[in-house]
């Protein structure tokens, strides 16, 4: 046997007589045979010849220029042992491009068969110097003829696309290249090498051709913002390997270097400084500020590019002007630039490299900090500040991110009194309603609300995005200051807390993440909750935004997947089995406060595990399924109990995160799966059957969460429901649209699950003393499920909240405004009005009652709360249409004179808890509490003490002679 050899040359020439220069140089799959006393070429072909790469007396003869008819001893020959693969499949009518593409496959396979055999025929260590030289020429041959294949194959696909009538309009795309490229793979059906081939170029000619068509389009664009704008629009829409091949494509440096960088460098070119009218400075300001109109709205990478040759253009200008003599700085609107273009490129890796290249140009110090006050990222405050910048330059980028932090307190004020009135009706009401009412009662306000103003729902919208934008803003500002060098962290830090602890500035942060929680998936977002999550010296208000970002990065990244499971689908399981290893992150793991290197980490490891196993398969039926979650749950509460008995705190029960996250996910997979295994996720209506079977779903998973936080998620709600809208959109599971304000069943199962995540949020929040965010997500809640939360312990914290839900828009919370007492009374006394009364009158009070429960008297708490926490006590599940009629009666027969006595003592008893029905005493001893008093002779007098308990509430019921209320 020979060894192979590039160009002729072999490994070990010595050994071998090489063949007549007229001869072709051996390729490796060939070997080399020295002829023996007695062999002929029928002999020698017999002993190399196989099935796969078959020699004859004739083939050696032909490659090795000589007769056939005799050999001599010591004679060296070329043995042809060539791979042979099959033909391809004739076609009917052959094309000539056809050809071609057979041409170039057998190339293409030789050249593939050739690299294969030199890599495992090569004798000697692959370390040898030799080996590589050779490998990569054999390599580069097999590189040339893939391309070559897949033009090849690219030109019968369109001669085959022009061959064919169309529809008018029909274009060539990469549905045309996959129809036609479909035909051209099966020709090669026969060698599976062959059709492997095929495939590879009909993927390849569809990436070359999104790559060339996007870059076609920006260069026919009659200016350099425009080609920045196409270029920045298609590629994000092109896939991720043309994404990278255009990036790194000739065809995009050749676009940049010719048609938009000369765009904004041409004022630095020559020697501008020698006659500047306006300032030496001029030209660089004014290179920066076309930069800055093209980065501004460019894609992240695009713009990294274009930062990155203004700043390559830039060190060329001061390096030139320096060596003419000019010592030039950047003026105040040249820095200001520099540093927006700086925080445009800086939430990327690329781009930071890029900002720390910035930081070496000579900037105006005095005034860096406008742009970060305006919103820019202080990266290149950073950047200079790493650089050795001094405590200076880090006292202006946090004077900057406070700055813009504090500008964002108007569009929250102007939010928050745009939804003020609906935010108090339902927080102060909604406990007192089905969900059906409850959502009744919306609908018809904001029927009214759009009679008077047909723009007030998509006015309110606007609003509520612009605090979204701004508080994505300033998380990416946050995120910028964390990356100053440690010691000048410490003032980073305090500064972040007392930006996190304004409660306008964490109210911003919070919609950010609730309305766009794909912003997780932003470097910047990323980076933002590994930093938190492994920072052991984070601050109170740091460790609440971990927990925030946990919730965007469940939402975003595991949950999504949940919306379009479809357990008939393969592709769907595998998408849903990846959503769910997810959570296995170890960032998201420390972010719920869990030790990725203790054992009960490795327990949730297996228990997300176990979760996969959940999943419903396809033909599982509702019982397949409860049992799956009730198997799921069991397991976490076995691990609980064996941490209990090890002396370790539970970690998985229902009412930890952790445990609350992979129940709820467990939900989600399984409650889509069901719906969609029966066909139904895309279908808005709900038969009882649906509910009672999603219900028992839900039970099965031992969320632990009350009817009324199931409500709308599970389609408890009236069909067509303007509540249903808190999902993730109008979409059926292909992306079509569907009629608008129509939900799927898998929208709003979404959206309970969302809910679900708020929930443990705000019990989260308020249990550290944060009311602010406490109510955002408590009230978010609300609006994915209709939980009235306005009987539980959270209830003071809810005056308003956050709600993405009723029409649309979100709801600010009365705390992140600060009233103080006065401002919330008045407040409160506002709304002692009709419109609050025709809201409460959902609940089937009846109008006097309706009218004497709207009275806020003392310090401006709603009696509707108290009622509902009272009858909650008394065993009413409000969510529930009978026992609600129950309570509701009972309210409508109560004589109204009395009703107002009653309601009068109700208020002092909020006043006495701060409105916080949770912390009204649950004992039901019913009797009278007294107190003393001095009176007017200066004995003591003793009369009744305000109520504090649901047994005194009962007392004075009794007192007033009105009936009871039965418990349920």
């Amino acid at each position: 046997m020979g060894f192979p050899t590039l160009d002729g040359v072999s490994y070990y020439p010595q050994y071998f007589q090489q063949p007549a220069q007229t001869v072709p140089p051996p390729q490796p799959q060939e070997q080399f045979h020295t002829v023996e006393n007695g062999e002929s070429l029928e002999s020698i072909a017999q002993k190399y010849s196989t099935p796969e790469a078959p020699v004859t007396a004739q083939d050696i003869a032909d490659r090795n220029q000589i007769d056939a008819g005799g050999v001599q001893p010591g004679q060296s020959l070329i043995v042809p042992t060539i791979k042979q693969h099959a033909e391809p499949k004739a076609a009917p009518n052959a094309t000539p491009e056809q050809g071609k593409s057979d041409q170039a496959m057998s190339k293409y396979l030789t050249a593939e068969d050739n690299l294969t055999a030199f890599e495992s025929g090569y004798q000697r260590n692959h370390n040898d110097p030799d080996y590589q030289p050779l490998r990569s020429g054999y390599a580069s041959q097999a590189d040339t003829a893939r391309t070559e294949l897949r033009d090849a194959i690219g030109a019968e696909i369109k001669a085959e696309f022009a061959a064919h009538s169309r529809p008018t309009g029909d274009i060539f795309d990469s549905k045309a290249i996959e129809q036609y490229g479909a035909a051209v793979i099966k020709r090669y059906e026969n060698d599976p090498a062959g059709k492997a081939a095929a495939e590879a170029a009909v993927k390849d000619f569809g990436v070359q051709h999104e790559v060339d068509t996007a870059l076609s389009t920006a260069n026919a664009m009659g200016d350099a913002k425009g080609a920045v704008e196409s270029l920045s629009r298609d590629l994000s829409k092109l896939s991720p390997e043309a994404q990278s091949r255009l990036l790194s494509s000739p065809g995009f440096d050749k676009l940049m270097d010719e048609k938009i960088v000369p765009s904004f460098t041409k004022p630095l070119q020559g020697e501008p400084w020698e006659n500047a009218r306006n300032g030496a400075s001029a030209p660089p300001k004014e290179s920066l500020l076309q930069l800055q109109a093209l980065v501004e709205k460019a894609d992240p990478r695009v713009a990294n590019e274009l930062a990155g040759r203004g700043v390559d253009a830039l060190n060329d200008f001061f390096q030139r002007a320096e060596k003419d003599g000019y010592s030039i700085r950047l003026g105040i609107e040249g820095t200001t630039a520099l540093v927006q273009i700086a925080g445009r490129v800086g939430n990327t890796a690329d781009g930071l490299a890029v900002v720390q290249r910035m930081a070496d140009l000579p900037v105006d110090a005095s005034q860096i900090h406008l742009a970060v006050a305006d919103g820019a990222r202080p990266d290149l405050l950073v950047a200079i500040a790493k650089a050795g910048g001094g405590d200076r330059i880090t006292a202006t980028a946090i004077e900057g991110v406070k700055t813009y932090a504090g500008s964002l307190n108007g569009d929250v004020d102007k939010l928050a009194k745009a939804t003020d009135e609906l935010t108090w009706l339902i927080s102060n009401h909604g406990g007192s309603m089905t969900p059906d009412q409850l959502n009744k009662a919306i609908q018809d306000y904001t029927a009214d609300k759009l009679k008077k103003d047909p723009n007030w729902e998509k006015n309110i919208q606007a609003m509520e995005e612009k605090v979204a934008q701004g508080g994505q803003t300033l998380l990416d500002q946050i995120e910028s200051l964390s990356n100053l060098p440690p010691d000048q962290k410490a003032a980073a830090d305090k500064a972040i807390e007392g930006i996190l602890g304004d409660s306008k500035s964490s109210y911003a942060i919070s919609l950010a993440l609730k309305k766009h929680p794909e912003y997780i998936d932003t470097e910047a977002g990323k980076r933002l909750m590994q930093k938190n999550a492994y920072d052991a010296k984070l601050g109170e208000q740091g460790l609440k935004l971990t927990k925030e970002l946990a919730n965007a990065y469940i939402r975003n990244d595991v949950l999504s997947a949940a919306q379009n499971y479809d357990p008939r689908n393969p592709a769907s399981i595998q998408q849903a089995e990846q959503a769910i290893e997810r959570l296995k992150n170890p960032t998201l793991v420390k972010a719920l406060g869990m030790d990725v290197d203790s054992s009960k980490y490795q327990s949730y490891v297996k228990l997300v595990d176990e979760l996969k196993k959940s999943l419903p398969a396809a033909g599982d039926g509702t019982q397949q399924i409860v049992d799956k979650l009730k198997t799921h749950a069991e397991a976490m509460d076995n691990v609980d109990k064996r941490f209990t008995a090890e002396g370790h705190r539970p970690t998985f029960e229902k009412n930890q995160p952790v445990g609350q996250v992979l129940r709820m996910v467990g939900v989600g997979f399984a409650t889509i799966g069901y719906l969609n295994s029966q066909g139904k996720a895309n279908d808005g209506q709900f038969t009882l059957a649906n509910r009672n079977d999603i219900k028992a779903i839900v039970d099965a998973a031992s969320l632990g969460q009350k009817g009324t936080e199931l409500a709308v998620g599970l389609g408890m709600v009236a069909e067509n429901s303007a509540l249903g809208r808190f999902g993730a959109g109008n979409r059926a599971n292909d992306n079509t649209s569907l009629d608008p304000g129509r939900m799927t069943r898998a929208d709003r199962v979404f959206g309970h699950l969302s809910a679900g995540l708020d929930y443990w949020a705000a019990a989260t929040s308020y249990s550290a003393g944060d009311n602010v965010r406490a109510g955002l997500y408590a009230v978010s809640g609300v609006g994915g499920t209709m939980a009235a939360l306005s009987g539980t312990s959270l209830a003071a914290s809810l005056g308003a909240g956050s709600w993405l839900g009723p029409v649309g828009i979100a709801l600010v919370a009365i705390g992140t405004i600060g009233l103080t007492m006065k401002d919330r009374v008045d407040h409160s006394n506002a709304h002692m009005n009709e419109t609050s009364a025709k809201f409460l009158s959902h609940a089937g009070f009846g109008e006097a009652a309706s009218t004497a429960l709207i009275d806020q008297s003392g310090e401006g708490w709603s009696p509707v709360t108290l009622l509902a926490r009272y009858a909650s006590d008394k065993g009413y599940k409000l969510d529930d249409p009978a026992d609600q009629q129950k309570f509701a009666l009972w309210i409508k027969g109560l004589d109204s004179g009395k009703l107002e006595r009653l309601r009068d003592e109700m208020h002092h008893a909020l006043d006495d808890i701060d409105g916080d029905v949770g912390k009204f005493g649950g004992d039901t001893t019913v009797y009278r509490p007294e107190k003393f008093i001095h009176g007017g002779n200066g004995m003591a007098v003793k009369v009744p003490a305000n109520i504090s308990t649901i047994g005194h509430l009962d007392a004075v019921i009794r007192d007033l002679g009105l009936p009871e209320l039965p418990k349920a």
